[in-house]
């Protein structure tokens, strides 16, 4: 099969880091016509390592996606597969850049409460965005091309040096990068970051997500994430029905989960965090609500 062909209406699931992005691609993977790309972070950087994660259409050159493309056709071909499913979650800051690499895609935008989302981000902030695990580190080379080692060895060299002499090299970020989240790691609370963060990446996949035909571009909650509901997802996608995605979906989806992390949470910090995010949330809510197109006949 061709590139193209392989690539036929691929499935990007988008969504702030902490959001359910990860359980729903898991529940996807186990679909027999899909292969799953984990976060493939610094492919999707090639050609524009030096810049934040914000990408626009005109950093697609045609040399960078077809750089891209070809990666992910390679992987197809070695998995079997027919269909990709592809999840970043900094990909939400730059839709416009996706949409022409993957030109036929389908969006699927996961949504989360945001203060259940900050609080999570924070704590991956507070425990990986310093050192390196051993296994990452190993993707990430196989990912890397001889190009792109000098930007990214720098970062590893800070992440490291942060583990063990934190600050000499500067902050250390964890998750989406948008532009200015170095100064702001070093010159805000950690708190005020991460509701940024999830600000950002919330509204720019909303905005963008929005501005495309309803049938290339869809929500959903996380805590309503129930059977119903990832039907409706697996036939926006135009997938099959797969009883291997419905029986891990029993076995795996608590949807009381969702809301666990402001309950074992400094109260203080909860109101924080609302106060922080209030702006987008209120937002969000004069939203209509999106409506999947098989919806619409």
């Amino acid at each position: 099969m061709s590139d193209d062909q392989l690539l036929a209406r691929p499935i990007v699931i988008l969504g702030a880091p902490r959001s359910g992005t990860t359980i729903l691609s898991q529940l996807l993977k186990l679909h027999p016509a899909v292969y799953l790309a984990n976060e493939p972070r610094i492919l999707w950087k090639y050609g524009n390592d030096s810049r934040s994660d914000a990408l626009r259409a005109v950093h697609a050159t045609p040399a960078i996606r077809s750089h891209i493309r070809r990666e992910f056709a390679s992987q197809m071909r070695t998995a079997e597969r027919i269909r990709l499913v592809e999840k970043t979650p900094s990909n939400s800051l730059r839709v416009e850049f996706v949409d022409v690499v993957l030109d036929d895609c389908v969006f699927v935008h996961v949504m989360r409460s945001g203060v259940e989302s900050v609080l999570s981000i924070r704590e991956y902030w507070r425990n990986f965005s310093t050192g390196l695990v051993r296994n990452q580190l190993w993707v990430r080379l196989k990912e890397m091309k001889p190009s792109q080692m000098p930007h990214y060895a720098r970062e590893f060299a800070r992440r490291i040096s942060g583990k063990f002499v934190p600050g000499v090299a500067g902050p250390s970020v964890w998750g989406p990068r948008p532009p200015g989240i170095v100064e702001m790691a070093r010159d805000l609370d950690l708190l005020e970051v991460c509701a940024w963060q999830w600000r950002t990446c919330v509204e720019s996949a909303c905005r963008a997500g929005r501005e495309l035909p309803p049938h290339r571009y869809t929500e959903c909650r996380l805590d309503e994430l129930d059977s119903e509901g990832l039907r409706k997802i697996l036939q926006f996608c135009q997938l099959a029905p797969s009883d291997e995605v419905m029986a891990e979906h029993a076995r795996r989806f608590d949807a009381s989960a969702s809301g666990s992390r402001s309950g074992g949470a400094d109260p203080a910090d909860v109101v924080r965090v609302r106060q922080l995010i209030a702006p987008t949330e209120t937002w969000l809510a004069t939203l209509v609500p999106v409506r999947r197109h098989l919806e619409l006949a």
